[in-house]
């Protein structure tokens, strides 16, 4: 358990934690830091430099007894800390802090006081405002030193001078296909490209590209784990290969290799989670563990209730990019209140399972048990027809989180299915179900098998496509932005995921659709018909979801 304490910055008392055995020197060099650890009889690893007269080192075995062996060789040390909720944060602090005085003080009182604690002048920055720092016969750190004088009375406030690693907010070191990556970042208009019809994700990544404690699992038919932007240090959180049992039970390996035929889990799963390695395409969130589930696209009811009892307690986000096309298929009873249960108190961490559907890509209504119109749709090459009643299974649950897709126009993708079972849109390609014409709008850039047999590739002898698409891309794209949020703040609910991800929603969008649809898309209250509460917001949820830690 870290140790707690806290600073101010900024007028607000943040609260902050002890890192178990990271600690910082003041030296010149790396080299210096390893020989004066070694003086010292101390022994450290991943020693890096912070700046040119700071390293940061890790202490290896009892890290006080280690700080002050160095301390008594005359070393300047001090702990390293996070903000209390967000472990991967580094804050360095100095010797130095600032203190400023209240109006109305003299400057004997402020003499008295900085000599009172025994403080050295490092700068007069204006009248009320010093610039200063802690000795030997201080006798504590600066943010016990800091913290004791904030509580003076003569003092406005006493704030550390803490050390700021910045990051450069540009993308020149993420993977070599990210720039085709519209749907991640689309920064300015091009053909077929219109600014703002990405998910800003950029900008979460500021915050956070998410963690290795959040459990992305993606449910489809076969994934390619020798793919390179699938492999990564604890990138997999295990493999689960479900095989059918009788008609209620399931058997379950690991080979989650795909099949001849199986195209689609591999590309779904790049979407959410492919990894940052400076070659091929990047995932939603690249730092998130992955949990591939390969099952049978038939299955039981029971089958399927188990299937998603046995993912709850390993993952945090589910992507699901199946369901039925227009039909009248509600879900029953038993599996209803099981995916209901698991929406409410499964999940790795006991406060619900974040579970993502695909709305589906017929250009129907998710739910309308009162429909009266025919609705044709593509099948096995085959157009069908549906009148009469529409009940879509998973992706009218109204615990789930329903995803439709907009295009790079920022516009309702042609086949989109619609309805106000929906929570948000994400950005993919554009079809015609019914192939009776190509609209624009362009594929998106992900994973693709290879060397799997016949039917399994969306491009022959590649291992990226860039014709991937449907609801079946928006869902892992929402799946990645739900991990980016708890990874950002882990303490939320599956409920509150679902609330951050549709109350930070963009309703920059047009209006506009290349197919008919039977009911408008207008944004009326806040929602819409089309696109739910808008377009996935990655930096929006994120930063909500760190405003909540």
């Amino acid at each position: 358990m870290s140790e707690s304490t806290y600073l101010w910055q900024g007028g607000r008392k943040i609260k902050i934690e002890q890192k178990p055995d990271l600690v910082t020197m003041e030296t010149p060099s790396v080299e210096s830091a390893f020989e004066a650890a070694s003086k010292a009889g101390v022994e450290v690893t991943d020693v890096a430099p912070v700046s040119d007269k700071l390293v940061r080192m890790r202490v290896r075995g009892n890290r006080d007894e280690g700080m002050t062996a160095l301390r008594d060789d005359g070393h300047v040390m001090h702990h390293v800390y996070n903000t209390a909720g967000n472990p991967h944060d580094h804050l360095l602090i100095t010797e130095s802090f600032y203190l400023r005085f209240k109006r109305g003080v003299t400057d004997n009182e402020k003499m008295a006081l900085i000599t009172s604690e025994k403080l050295e002048i490092i700068e007069r920055i204006d009248e009320n405002t010093f610039l200063v720092k802690v000795t030997d016969a201080t006798g504590k750190n600066p943010l016990k030193s800091a913290n004791r004088l904030a509580e003076e009375p003569a003092v406005e406030y006493a704030e550390p001078n803490v050390v700021h690693n910045l990051q450069r907010f540009d993308t020149s070191l993420i993977d070599e296909l990210f720039p085709r990556q519209w749907h991640l970042h689309a920064p300015g208009d091009a053909v077929d490209l219109v600014n703002g019809s990405d998910i800003n994700v950029t900008k979460a990544w500021s915050i956070t590209r998410g963690d290795r404690s959040i459990v992305v699992c993606v449910a489809d038919d076969g994934f390619d784990l020798t793919h390179p932007d699938l492999k990564g240090e604890n990138k997999l959180a295990g493999q689960i290969n479900v095989v059918t049992s009788g008609v209620s039970d399931i058997l379950v390996d690991e080979n989650v290799l795909p099949r001849p035929g199986d195209y689609h889990g591999t590309p779904c799963a790049g979407v959410a989670v492919a990894e940052i390695n400076k070659a091929g395409a990047v995932g939603v969130a690249p730092q998130c563990s992955f949990l591939p589930v390969r099952f049978p696209l038939s299955l039981t009811d029971e089958q399927l209730a188990k299937m998603f009892t046995l993912i709850s307690p390993l993952a945090d986000v589910v992507s699901c990019s199946w369901g039925y096309g227009p039909s009248d298929r509600p879900m029953s009873s038993q599996l209803y209140e099981t995916i209901e249960k698991i929406a409410a108190t499964g999940g790795r961490r006991g406060k619900g399972l974040v579970i993502c559907v695909a709305a589906g890509n017929n250009n129907c209504p998710i739910k309308d048990l009162t429909n009266t119109k025919t609705y044709k749709y593509l099948r096995n090459g085959f157009v069908l027809s549906h009148s009469g009643p529409i009940d879509r299974w998973l992706a009218a649950h109204p615990d789930v989180i329903t995803v439709s897709a907009s295009t790079s126009l920022k516009t309702r993708a042609a086949y989109s299915s619609w309805g106000r079972e929906l929570s948000v849109c994400a950005p993919s390609n554009n079809f015609d179900d019914l192939q009776r014409f190509t609209p624009r709008g362009l594929g998106i850039v992900t994973t693709d098998n290879e060397g799997f047999g016949e039917g399994s590739d969306f491009e022959i002898g590649l291992r990226y496509t860039s014709r991937f698409g449907g609801t079946s891309s928006a869902t892992p794209t929402v799946a990645g932005v739900c991990s980016l949020v708890l990874s950002a703040n882990p303490l939320l609910s599956a409920k509150q995921v679902k609330n951050i991800i549709r109350e930070t929603a963009s309703k920059d969008l047009f209006i506009l659709s290349e197919t008919q649809v039977n009911e408008p898309g207008d944004f009326v209250n806040g929602f819409s018909m089309w696109f739910g509460f808008g377009k996935v917001d990655a930096a929006g949820a994120v930063a909500a979801a760190a405003a909540l830690a």
